[in-house]
């Protein structure tokens, strides 16, 4: 199962409902969680927030640093493989998928999923499960005039998708996919994707929150279930 959630923040409770789904759905009394802060450069803060959210629901929490740490090869895939549920932070989501090539936490994730662990993250630990997402990812550099760009994931799910779409400058992913041959998933922050045996369905925090889907050039709201 994948649990992609479109944005919230973590550490002031937003997205608490959707957070205890993910710990539901490994099935178990004490899950291990492991958090991949890749995207944020292993933010420290971002760790303890995850830690604190999670360890309060349960969940045994360590974090994979791939950015800050060194780990042999066995080392890594070991990490992912003892664990039950993967939550990957956001951040800066090209750094994020260049780097788990280099380390092929690609690879392992997507034998992991195959494995049926739990998968799941927000804003760029959203975008790595679906074939590409509209990122901010050029805001995280100097270069000059950044814009959003589509980032290549995992394709784990069939879709291109879009984070935070209830904030304005995430509209120029209505372009943007327009020009694109895959259909495309946009959440509005404090919604998720929850994608399991090829079918999806999607959960939010409150009436509030809207997830959409275009295909065949149509833009539609999508059916969601409040937790």
């Amino acid at each position: 199962m994948i649990i992609a959630i479109g944005g919230g923040e973590l550490s002031t409770g937003q997205t608490l409902k959707i957070d205890k789904f993910i710990v539901s759905a490994a099935q178990k009394s004490n899950p291990k969680l492991l958090f991949i802060p890749t995207a944020s450069l292993d933010s420290l803060g971002y760790i303890e927030s995850v830690k604190k959210t999670y360890e309060g629901l349960g969940c045994r929490v360590e974090a994979l640093c791939l950015v800050t740490s060194e780990y042999r090869k066995n080392e890594i895939r070991n990490l992912i493989f003892d664990s039950d549920i993967i939550y990957v932070g956001g951040g800066n989501t090209l750094f994020m998928m260049e780097t788990w090539k280099k380390y092929q936490v690609d690879r392992y994730l997507t034998e992991a999923y195959r494995k049926g662990l739990v998968l799941s993250g927000l804003s760029a630990g959203a975008i790595c499960w679906f074939l590409s997402g509209h990122s901010d990812s050029e805001y995280f550099t100097d270069k000059g005039n950044p814009e959003f760009i589509f980032v290549e994931g995992l394709g784990l799910i069939p879709y291109a998708v879009c984070p935070h779409y209830d904030e304005a400058d995430r509209k120029s992913f209505d372009h943007m996919i327009q020009k694109r041959k895959e259909p495309g998933i946009a959440l509005e922050n404090m919604t998720a994707l929850v994608y399991e045996k090829e079918e999806f369905k999607i959960i939010r925090c409150n009436k509030n929150n809207q997830a959409y889907i275009f295909k065949d050039g149509r833009k539609e709201k999508l059916p969601a279930i409040e937790l």
